[in-house]
């Protein structure tokens, strides 16, 4: 008897099935001969009808398992759009804006245009249980009438799914208490009550987020666990990462490589604003000055202390722009900045220690106007010349440091055992490794300068000597030195959400995401 014909509970009660059908509109295609239907859902529907194959309790395991960091990255990103998205309601219905979402807005900045990259998914029923209502007119555009457990299997984009998850229950969250709690830098740690202007901006936020943004999923059909974890591992490693330079040249949201772009547009550079490469690998006898990313790593270590510029804050970047131009005017005045083989200042290392010191000053603990403007007053004034014998420290005896005074109050304890550089041609290169330079060049910069010498973090403290007094041998113990002063130079750096620079040669790493 067909189930249609029933007339009674007990003629449909052996029939298994859902009270509930998620009716998806999908359209056919063939992706390299596999049959698949590209679709599109808002976010509050997907996120109730997908899961993620990472946990072998819910099924097989065709995922890696999720970074929650870089799962909180990308929820900043959705939750700057969403703002945006909302606050150009507001503006076309001449609303006013209530105080504490202009703060959020300038805290997470904009940029001009937001989207992502279609999410992928395959449906583990076999094709025969799907039910589906063909569109009249259309041969290539179906219903699906997804039952409850029929769900979508996310094989690329889990991360996105997280993040998703974390602004919807964050919005809803503050809607519900009415507080900015636990928001993970999505608003400004300051902001602590929703006010009764701002919860009506929420609730309309929160009705565009879970209604009308959508999310483009390409489905996958009736593959076998084998083929699920390829279709993984095809999507994850057969794709191309842009090179930093390239997605620096394009990216206009990232507050430090905004201030980049427009420095590199200044009159300051009107002498190498064609010699920024922008791809690449610059050479000594290259006509390019610096490559972008460089110029991006000076001004994250200028305006952060820090390796790159990811992470960066709009509201913290902006805050202080004002001051990182008139660093900048001081710098380009050094004779021969422009010039490798005039000027040790025309290269990056020497650039980021500069850089360095002016954070420590302006902005660092113990910050005082006084050592900014004897800064600004005095390093144009330095011989950053080749023949300053100071530039090759690395390879000055002993004997020929005795001829600069109190300089050694300007070292770290152990900067013997730092890589900085060598002379070549009679022209002094530093090297490639300025997570070592970085701790000795500022201190010489200080001295010359006529600076007091900041307190290097490597130098000996009874902390140090403890330690190494229960080591036996010299290698251990230089082992044990690299190690605190490793952790020092962390600890000396400011805390900001999302920084990713480590390894040998951090400080020449960027910053690159994928959207998965």
């Amino acid at each position: 008897m067909a189930i249609e014909s029933a007339t009674t509970l007990a003629e449909v009660i052996d029939y298994a099935g859902s009270n509930r059908f998620l009716r998806i509109r999908a359209k056919r295609a063939l992706n390299l001969g596999a049959n698949t239907m590209v679709t599109s859902l808002d976010i509050g529907s997907f996120l109730l009808q997908s899961m993620v194959g990472n946990d072998p309790l819910k099924g097989p395991v065709t995922q890696r398992k999720p970074d929650m960091a870089h799962a909180q990255k990308m929820a900043i990103f959705i939750f700057k759009g969403l703002v945006n998205y909302t606050l150009d309601r507001y503006r076309a219905a001449n609303r006013e804006v209530p105080a504490e979402i202009d703060v959020i807005a300038r805290y997470l900045g904009t940029q001009p245009y937001y989207a992502w990259a279609p999410v992928v998914a395959s449906i583990r029923d076999d094709v025969r249980n799907i039910a589906v209502e063909v569109v009249a007119g259309d041969d290539g555009e179906v219903v699906l009438k997804l039952r409850s457990n029929q769900m979508l299997w996310v094989v690329d984009g889990q991360h996105r799914r997280i993040a998703w998850k974390i602004v919807l229950d964050f919005v809803n969250q503050l809607i519900r208490d009415r507080k900015y709690t636990k928001s993970g830098g999505l608003v400004p740690s300051e902001l602590k009550l929703v006010s009764d202007e701002a919860l009506l901006f929420w609730h309309e936020a929160l009705a565009y987020y879970s209604e009308r943004f959508s999310i483009t999923i390409d489905m996958h059909f009736g593959l076998t666990i084998e083929q699920e974890k390829q279709l993984f591992h095809d999507l994850n490693n057969l794709q191309k990462t842009v090179a930093a330079s390239q997605a620096q040249a394009f990216d206009q949201s990232n507050p430090i490589n905004i201030f980049t772009h427009r420095l590199i547009e200044h009159e300051l550079f009107n002498e190498v604003k064609d010699r920024i490469a922008f791809d690449g690998r610059v050479d000594w006898e290259d006509g390019a000055w610096l490559k972008l990313d460089s110029l991006n790593a000076i001004n994250a270590r200028l305006l952060m202390n820090k390796t790159t510029i990811s992470g960066a804050k709009p509201v913290e970047v902006n805050e202080r722009e004002e001051s990182a131009w008139t660093f900048w005017e001081a710098v380009t005045k050094i004779p021969g900045i422009f010039n490798r083989n005039e000027s040790v200042a025309a290269q990056t290392a020497l650039l980021k220690a500069l850089a360095r010191i002016y954070f420590e000053l302006t902005w660092g603990r113990g910050a005082e106007s006084n050592g900014t403007e004897t800064f600004l007053q005095n390093v144009p004034q330095i011989d950053f010349s080749h023949n300053n014998p100071l530039w090759d420290i690395e390879h000055l005896s002993d004997e020929e440091l005795a001829k600069f005074p109190g300089l050694s109050e300007y070292l770290p304890e152990n900067w013997r055992q730092k890589s900085i550089g060598d002379r070549v041609d009679g022209k002094v290169r530093f090297g490639m490794r300025h997570n070592e330079s970085i701790l000795v060049l500022p201190g010489i910069i200080r001295y010359l300068a006529k600076l007091p010498p900041n307190t290097p973090t490597t130098r000996r403290s009874p902390e140090r000597d403890e330690v190494t007094a229960k080591i036996n041998g010299p290698s251990e113990r230089r082992a044990a030195n690299t190690l605190m002063d490793i952790a020092s130079e962390e600890e000396a750096r400011p805390s900001l959400f999302g920084d990713a620079g480590q390894g040998q040669d951090a400080e020449d790493q960027v910053h690159s995401e994928t959207t998965n």
